[in-house]
């Protein structure tokens, strides 16, 4: 049995329906546009503090290394290299290194009081062979040797920990000879607390916002606001990291985990070649806690909105649901026969004027059913002067011209330049076929069948049939400049023609609708053996008309579908 469902119950469906999904709706579009405002400005935000601090210490370093370079190509380091070769005895070299000492500690003293303003801690220089020819903190002993790596082809930059945990920049300076040969390197080590000032200041960042550096051994290597004594003690393995030391790539606005295993989103500087990389973070859920405020409001307005609209649709839809019962319960009486039920409905709206025109059908129904009748009897009249198929048997010519690989020719064209190019082609040869009394068939996506069926002359239906496809082979030209005047591929055809016994198709009028048979199917069949712009003809046509003026070349064995074919191409003797 059909379940019931009233108006009442359905508008507040209804309403119900539209509520939520204006509110889904509504929610989600606000959260994307917010989420993507919000982002941006963040985005923005940390791309100007990742940059701006970026930049300042790199500003730094390069400035220190520029000094160091400076400093490399002193006289005096210049004339210790020279003259401590590496030659000499340990005595010698002993010897040699005192009275070169004093000279090297006032040109460092010097260049450190006038020109470089860090502090360096610790200065060392070492020749090419590993001997040390000037140390800071340190005598040399000329018997030693450096074991650790010390050969630099170009300026180098680590951060590395202090006995005291502090943490230094250690740079790594080639010296070159004025022959732009290296002498050595010179190995400075200094402070870095200048950073903590520019990582620290919280200017430009959310409450949640930090900013750290990581070395290349994916350590931090500056201060973090979440955890205490995370210099040099905190991995950092994350994807930003990963992007600069691996790939040498900035990550810009990226969403990922930091050290913390907590979502961010962030921007790094990287500068792996002054071994570090600069990242700039704030979490995720800070970013997204305004757009959840806005999503819970909308929540709260749009429930308190679908409340009240279900209730104003409760109301309604019983003022208008009960004319609408008295309607059916009239409705249903008619359908019973009772043609004297009237529902007199006045509520001034569109449901009275349905009630009058109930009414109204009431009154004119046995009209109605009276104009039915006659109705039928006319249909049935009609049945009589209705459109029959019938066919007849009869010889005749069967053609078929069709175009070579249209298909791949038109498949870029437009829809109507698809339809102008089969215009050019049907309208070029169908008033060929007519002129030589053929009957065209149907055109057939990019192919047309033509007919001539044999009239009381034989010879003269043959003849037609075989000068009208030979002049359709004169079309080319014609239809190359046509093509080209309007930017459409160029055009060549295949046309072929078979004799036999074909069922004709007429419609009550004796108006040609189609023909079936055996001609048909050869026609298409020997066609793909035409060259183009060409006519091929199956063996009964030639038994017909070798002996007229038409010259016959026969193909080779043609086998389609496993039957053997005799095909000829016709020409003009």
């Amino acid at each position: 049995m059909q379940t019931f469902t009233s108006i009442s119950t359905k508008l507040i469906v209804l309403v119900l329906t539209i509520s939520i999904t204006s509110i889904a709706v509504t929610t989600g579009l606000a959260y994307n546009f917010v989420d993507s405002i919000i982002k941006e400005d963040f985005k923005e935000s940390l791309k100007d503090e990742s940059e701006t601090r970026g930049n300042t210490i790199t500003s730094i370093i390069e400035s220190r290394i520029n000094k160091l370079q400076e400093f490399s190509q002193n006289e005096s380091l210049l004339h210790a290299f020279d003259v401590l070769i590496p030659a000499l005895d340990d005595t010698s070299f002993d010897r040699i290194l005192d009275e070169q000492s004093p000279i090297l500690h006032y040109e460092f003293n010097s260049f450190q009081l006038n020109e470089f303003e860090a502090g360096i801690r610790d200065l060392q220089i070492i020749n090419m062979r590993g001997k040390p020819i000037f140390s800071l903190n340190e005598k040399i002993d000329p018997t030693t040797y450096v074991k650790s790596n010390y050969k630099v082809s170009q300026p180098t930059v680590q951060f590395v920990q202090d006995i005291d945990k502090t943490r230094l920049l250690k740079i790594s300076i080639p010296v070159y000879d004025k022959n732009e040969n290296q002498d050595g390197v010179m190995i400075a080590t200094m402070g870095s607390s200048v950073f903590d000032n520019i990582l620290l200041n919280r200017f430009g960042l959310h409450d949640s916002g930090e900013v750290y550096l990581v070395n290349e051994n994916k350590m931090m290597i500056s201060e973090s606001i979440f955890f205490e004594n995370a210099k040099f003690n905190q991995k950092v393995d994350t994807f930003a990291v990963s992007e600069c030391f691996e790939k040498g790539n900035n990550v810009e606005a990226a969403e990922y985990t930091d050290y913390r295993d907590v979502d961010i989103f962030g921007y790094s500087y990287c500068k792996p070649d002054l071994g570090f990389v600069l990242l700039t973070e704030v979490d995720e859920a800070v970013i997204l806690k305004p757009i959840t405020e806005l999503q819970n409001r909308i929540l709260v307005v749009g429930i308190t909105l679908m409340v009240i609209a279900s209730i104003v649709t409760f109301v309604l839809s019983k003022r208008i649901s009960t004319p609408i019962l008295k309607l059916r319960n009239a409705a249903q009486e008619l359908s019973s026969g009772n043609f004297d039920v009237r529902t007199n409905i006045k509520t001034n709206d569109e449901i009275e004027q349905l009630s009058t025109s109930f009414d109204d059908m009431a009154e004119t129904l046995q009209e109605t059913i009276s104009a039915i009748g006659k109705r039928e009897n006319l249909i049935k009249r009609q049945d009589d002067i209705l459109l029959k198929f019938s066919e007849q048997k009869r010889e005749g010519y069967v053609c078929l011209i069709d175009l070579v690989g249209s298909l791949s020719l038109t498949e870029t064209l437009s829809e109507d330049k698809k339809r102008r190019y089969s215009k050019i082609f049907t309208d070029s040869v169908i008033p060929i076929i007519k002129k030589y009394e053929g009957i065209p068939i149907k055109i057939i996506d990019d192919a047309i069948l033509f007919y001539f069926p044999i009239s009381d002359d034989d010879q003269k239906s043959l003849s037609n049939t075989l000068n009208c496809c030979l002049d359709l082979t004169k079309l080319d030209k014609e239809l190359d400049e046509k093509t080209k005047s309007e930017n459409l591929p160029g055009m060549s055809y295949r046309i072929s023609s078979a004799f036999g016994t074909v069922n004709e198709a007429k419609t009550s009028d004796s108006v040609l609708d189609d023909i079936f048979g055996e001609p048909v199917n050869t026609v298409f069949m020997i066609n793909q053996y035409a060259l183009p712009n060409t006519v091929v003809v199956d063996y009964s046509i030639y038994e017909k008309a070798k002996d007229l003026s038409f010259k016959f070349t026969k193909l080779t064995r043609s086998i389609i579908k496993g039957l053997e074919y005799t095909i000829f191409v016709v020409s003009l003797k």
